[in-house]
């Protein structure tokens, strides 16, 4: 890692956007128990709509967006600079926001507020759509081939600790501050990291000849049909959208909703949860980005079955709990249990398989191709979220658990038993390994 941080180009990149990325979990948290809040002062419903479908909007929205514009954002991530890119985008998010936190010191209704904030939500989620792809991009034009593992492993840092900082600062935020004390420190935030991420130093590479008329369709295509055709990856992808099916409605909608509005805790006894999962996955980060890894098949497959078993422990406490069976004391003692593991797990299956798609993706087609992953992978998340709300509004939190657990089962039996899976793994790890006797 200290090498790593000897590149200042890096340094720059992962500062500006560890500061953009708190400052997006400092506003998802506060604003999502803001929202529990006006629906609890409007007697369960705003606009006429019941509680957990509102939260389950709320929380869908930006992903559907982000998902919806992410082919597009892909096709011109290759064509513009892209660290132009990462700088603008953070400059409009904090005038955004600095704008919305002036609206809201000066007042709005309950109904207004919630329109505010879902219309600031599909804001976020298109600049979202054009950062991620970005960075993504940029990162192994700054550190080299070399080193984009350790990148990787450095990168899930920023997930991770701005999880903690940003649920830490949210939580002191939402008992100390009013509303919009938060938007305003959001939009600084922003503005900050777009300031630092103006003085990286990078190649800008053309990588399409000049006189090519912009085709968005013709791209878009590129970027799946480079998906089709690599045997056994859409496969994969359908796997994890299946598995964002799952996991997304009860930890985005369930969780929150469990805490603030069935048990009605404080903000500090959810933080704490995030914070946990936060703790796990910067250490995880870091052990997993340092290591070199024979079979990243077994990795993976070994890696995915803890995850399951992780999140089958968490469903079964909620219900626990919710049938009287347990104490609060023990669900919350077993849930950040938990939670921990999950963090660990997900890193050990997430870097090793994020830093090799990015190695065997050509440089040129990057950007159309990883966005088009995201937005397949992620493609069911903004539906599953909003059916997590509605499942929530019509019976609890612990009978979602259940049906999401009952939806993993799909994935983790295409991911242990589907032989296009298994070569697909198999074969990046051996390009992967080409390239590094080619280097060394």
């Amino acid at each position: 890692m200290k090498e790593l941080f000897k590149n200042r180009n890096y340094k720059l990149l992962f500062w500006g956007n560890l500061v953009s990325e708190m400052g997006n979990v400092l506003f998802g948290f506060v604003a999502g128990l803001y929202v529990q809040d006006l629906l609890i002062s409007s007697g369960g419903s705003i606009l006429g709509i019941g509680s957990g479908i509102v939260l389950g909007l709320f929380m869908a929205l930006g992903a559907f967006v982000r998902l919806l514009f992410s082919p597009i954002a892909g096709v011109l991530v290759d064509r513009w600079n892209k660290v132009k890119i990462i700088y603008l985008t953070d400059y409009f998010r904090g005038i955004i926001f600095l704008i919305s936190a002036y609206v809201f010191f000066i007042g709005v209704s309950n109904d207004s507020a919630v329109i505010i904030l879902l219309s600031i939500t599909v804001i976020s989620g298109i600049i979202s759509a054009f950062f991620g792809p970005a960075i993504s991009s940029a990162t192994p034009e700054i550190v080299g081939m070399d080193k984009l593992q350790q990148a990787n492993g450095t990168n899930s840092l920023i997930s991770s600790s701005t999880m903690i900082m940003g649920v830490i600062l949210g939580a002191a935020a939402f008992g100390l501050f009013s509303f919009h004390i938060a938007l305003l420190l959001n939009g600084i935030s922003f503005i900050i990291s777009g300031f630092s991420e103006m003085f990286i130093k990078s190649e800008f590479k053309m990588e399409i000849q000049p006189d090519e008329h912009l085709n968005m369709l013709k791209d878009i295509k590129i970027g799946f049909n480079y998906i089709v055709k690599r045997n056994g990856l859409l496969t994969l992808l359908v796997y994890s959208l299946f598995l964002n099916l799952a996991f997304s409605p009860l930890f985005s909608v369930g969780i929150p909703y469990l805490f603030r509005t069935e048990l009605s805790k404080g903000p500090w006894d959810l933080a704490w949860i995030d914070i946990a999962f936060g703790v796990s996955m910067t250490i995880a980060g870091i052990v997993v980005g340092g290591m070199k890894f024979k079979s990243m098949t077994k990795v993976i497959r070994k890696g995915l079955l803890f995850l399951f078993l992780s999140f089958l422990l968490s469903s079964t406490t909620i219900y626990l709990l919710s049938s009287g069976q347990i104490s609060y004391s023990v669900f919350y003692i077993i849930l950040i249990v938990a939670n921990i593991s999950m963090a660990v797990f997900m890193m050990g299956v997430n870097i090793p398989l994020n830093t090799s798609m990015v190695k065997v993706i050509a440089p040129e087609i990057r950007g159309r191709v990883l966005s088009t992953v995201s937005a397949i992978s992620g493609g069911a998340v903004p539906i599953a979220i909003f059916l997590g709300g509605v499942i929530i509004n019509l019976s609890s939190v612990a009978f979602l658990g259940i049906v999401c657990s009952a939806l993993l089962i799909v994935p983790m039996l295409g991911f242990m038993f589907d032989k296009r899976v298994k070569d697909l793994l198999d074969g990046m790890d051996d390009e992967v390994n080409e390239q590094v006797q080619v280097v060394s």
